[in-house]
């Protein structure tokens, strides 16, 4: 950051709020049948945001079940980022996340991360989901955590894993939900996809766009079914579309990476000579493999390792390993039991590393440029200056972060109420028995949903504590403000949610995917395997595994009742302005379902990126050029020539680099 940039966030830190920002929301919203409460951002947000200036957040009350408008009410919690233009476009982009599950909006700096490229002329809105996160604080299931506790915290304390209790945690939810009077049938796609015109309604917005990843597109694609007004263009990214049985295709998530990006291969003329029938040699090897593994010098090697190098190419956060050109030379050594490219893959030898600074690159540069002695003292005086302004920069941004942290404190008057929440978590943790462990466990979690009391904390700290530690801790919460008790209550809340996130599991997950997507027949593990075996790409031992993949499934779903929509799984037909988009390298949902999830879509392009993984905005400029292009103009053809520098060459056996076609 320049000197200015810091001086003006010290400043936009300390002013006082401007009330004419975000005047609409902070006054109840732009439509009063969906009434908005702005609160504070989840922390930190500086120093890329300021909230209540670049970013503000909040929830938007919606219906429950839209049907019924005048029935109960859910809150869609948000994060409305500005633009950075001072005359923005009026059309923004809303973010639908992946999942179902793993929220986003409190990941402030995180999400925003992801669409800066978009934000130049739009504003960009990132929601939680009905049933997720932040927009579902009601439906969590203390009690059900409270009975399986005991396991829960000697684990944490002892630092060990937290034991999968999930079969049973979610029997239990389920049926605490239904006491609660909770009709969670109506978590679901159906009416996920009627809170986002609402919640574009009530944030001011006539004309939007949206950006779908992984269960966002499949959202997206529930939205274009039922067509509101409002909808400029949708990218979807990640595609899932609901007439796949997709829980039953899974298993392409991991066959398509290795057929697409090896086919260039087998398109190509001296890579073909080389490399004959790869891509069927490397489903082959598989199996090989499962019945024989290669003891090689640094342990064996079978399928999980050669499933590890293919699959592990690209992650689910981002991360990406330019290990395509060594695969069909390392399948032609491991069909002969050579482990020599296998084991520098694994190692991290391969592929060459760059420098490990771009200072050292500069250095090297400079001295094979033969500079004299006085021209490499000025660059090393530029690289000391360099790594000075480095450490400048992240100085600056945790004392920001720090400066942001106080200054909500002194707002709320927390300081006390943090000292009361860090001796309550320590002396919890110093209680020896377990048993007695346990219940001040339970007590302390069932305060979640109770009023902010004093009264409420000391009658935990006395029913539980020994007399010294009683007193001492007492005596502490009859000194806290209402403000500060309101703090404490907050933090107990903070630390419940993070308690139920180790249990619950994939609990929202599964409130969609049972409900909706194991209804009929629709997905199950026969499917899965029938569906695997007719492909054939892969063996008879890795369909044996992979079918593996949805036991979680099988298990849990039986818990739900089933409430498909009707015609949930027919091809779906749109004439507005879609973007697909795909990564070859993609193990959540498959490359091939890109094409597959606009087949009946009338104004569709259809975009798939080379040596790119789930949410291809992740792995490469090229496709966020794609999205920012489109975004500006749907109607346009667009130029994706930039995809094709995105396809490696391929190593040859002599070890030379040979390019492929795209």
């Amino acid at each position: 950051m320049t000197p200015e940039q810091i001086f003006a966030l010290i400043a936009a830190l300390i002013a006082e709020p401007d009330p004419e920002a975000f005047s609409t929301l902070k006054a109840g919203g732009a439509d009063p049948a969906y009434p908005v409460t702005v609160a504070p951002c989840a922390r930190p947000v500086a120093p890329t945001e300021i909230d209540g200036k670049t970013v503000i957040c909040g929830t938007v009350e919606v219906p429950f079940d839209h049907r019924a408008p005048d029935g109960p009410k859910i809150n869609i919690a948000f994060n409305l980022y500005k633009a950075h233009s001072l005359t923005p476009a009026p059309d923004p982009v809303i973010y639908l996340h992946g999942g179902p599950g793993s929220g986003t909006v409190r990941n402030v700096a995180k999400t925003i991360s992801y669409f800066e490229h978009l934000r130049g002329r739009r504003d960009v809105i990132a929601i939680d989901e009905r049933g997720v996160d932040s927009s579902a604080p009601e439906m969590d299931c203390y009690s059900s955590l409270g009975a399986q506790l005991g396991p829960v915290i000697d684990s944490r304390i002892k630092g060990l894993d937290v034991p999968n209790l999930e079969k049973d945690f979610v029997k239990s939810c389920l049926d605490e939900l239904e006491a609660k009077g909770i009709d969670y049938s109506l978590i679901n796609t159906e009416q996920n996809a009627m809170d986002v015109p609402s919640v574009m309604s009530a944030l001011g917005y006539d004309s939007y766009n949206i950006y779908g990843v992984s269960y966002g597109t499949k959202l997206t694609m529930e939205i274009l079914r039922q067509n509101p007004p409002g909808i400029r263009s949708a990218v979807i990214d990640g595609n899932a579309p609901p007439w796949l049985p997709l829980y039953s295709m899974f298993w392409q998530s991991h066959s398509a990476p290795i057929q697409l990006s090896l086919a260039p291969c087998e398109r190509d003329p001296v890579c073909a000579a080389a490399y004959p029938d790869i891509v069927a040699r490397t489903f082959k090897l598989f199996e090989t493999l499962g019945a024989n593994p290669i003891q090689g010098p640094n342990g064996e090697v079978g399928v999980d390792a050669l499933l590890e190098v293919i699959d592990d190419r690209v992650n689910i956060t981002g991360k990406y390993n330019a290990t395509t050109p060594y695969i069909p030379l390392m399948v032609t050594q491991l069909e002969k039991g050579d482990t020599t490219l296998m084991d520098q893959l694994r190692s991290g030898a391969l592929p060459p590393k760059p420098a490990s600074s771009s200072a050292e690159a500069a250095r090297a540069a400079a001295q094979a440029a033969k500079l004299s002695e006085a021209e490499m003292a000025q660059v090393e005086a530029m690289l000391s200056a360099a790594a000075h302004m480095k450490i400048s920069e992240e100085t600056v941004a945790r004392a920001a972060a720090l400066l942001e942290g106080d200054i909500d404190d002194d707002a709320r008057s927390a300081d006390l109420a943090e000292i009361f929440d860090d001796r309550l978590a320590a002396a919890i943790r110093a209680i020896p028995d377990p048993s007695a462990r346990l219940a001040v466990g339970r007590d302390y979690l069932d305060l979640r949903f109770r009023e902010p009391s004093a009264q409420l904390l000391i009658k935990l700290i006395e029913t539980h504590m020994d007399p010294d530690t009683a007193a001492d801790l007492s005596g502490l919460a009859r000194q806290l403000s209402p403000a500060e008790v309101a703090r404490a209550f907050a933090l107990i809340r903070e630390d419940n949610e993070g308690t139920v996130k180790d249990v619950e599991g994939d609990l929202q997950l599964y409130l969609y995917a049972c409900q909706e997507d194991y209804a009929d027949g629709w997905n199950s593990s026969e499917k899965f395997a029938a569906l695997m075996k007719e492909e054939g790409s892969w063996g008879p031992l890795m369909q044996e595994g992979l079918v593996e993949m949805v036991a979680p499934f099988d298990t849990n779903c039986p818990l739900f009742e089933k409430h498909p929509r009707e015609n949930w799984t027919t091809v779906g037909s749109s004439d507005r302005p879609v973007l697909s988009m795909n990564g070859e390298l993609d193990t959540q949902t498959a490359g091939v379902w890109g094409e597959l999830a606009v087949q009946n879509y009338s104004n569709a392009q259809v975009v798939l990126v080379p040596e790119s993984g789930h949410g291809t905005i992740r792995y490469s400029q090229c496709a966020k050029d794609i999205t920012a292009a489109f975004i500006e103009n749907p109607d346009a053809e667009l130029d994706t020539s930039c995809v094709k520098d995105l396809r490696l060459p391929v190593m040859l056996p002599d070890g030379t680099m040979h390019p492929l076609p795209y």
